[in-house]
């Protein structure tokens, strides 16, 4: 299993599903992006309403996803956060999804953080920066 910065485990539910019964594919990115930004950020007492008072966002602008295996009803996947790079305006977020020991999904999610109201790309903010900086450090050792 790959190393993880951070993890957290989803029970497929059933409208996580499509008609053959495997997960539908939408749902692994789905999963990726609401631990990459909101479980992270909340672990890292980041509040992500400061940023949007602030007319700051950020909005993904790459997917990129391999999936090795399905998943099915009432099966746990853990999501694991494997990796952040930072950039000026970019972050990109490596991950794997597994079921046990199995390989599912691995892949990466590009954000890009915005001016809300122009829409236009501005250098990631310090507190966010540092704050993940320093959690990446601390975990890689």
């Amino acid at each position: 299993m790959a190393e993880s910065l951070f993890s957290v485990p989803v029970k497929v539910r059933y409208y996580d599903t499509d008609l053959s019964g495997a997960v539908y594919f939408t749902n692994y990115i789905k999963w990726f992006d609401s631990i990459a930004l909101p479980e992270l950020t909340d672990a890292l007492g980041i509040d992500w309403r400061t940023f949007l008072e602030e007319n700051i966002d950020a909005v993904i602008a790459h997917v990129a996803f391999d999936y090795k295996a399905q998943c099915f009803l009432d099966d746990v996947v853990n999501i694991h956060i494997t990796d952040i790079e930072m950039g000026r305006s970019s972050m990109t977020v490596y991950g794997a999804l597994f079921k046990e020991e199995i390989l599912i999904a691995e892949g990466k999610l590009v954000y890009v953080f915005i001016d809300f109201s122009t829409r236009k790309s501005i250098p990631i903010p310090n507190l966010f920066k540092n704050k993940v900086g320093a959690y990446i450090q601390e975990k890689k050792g």
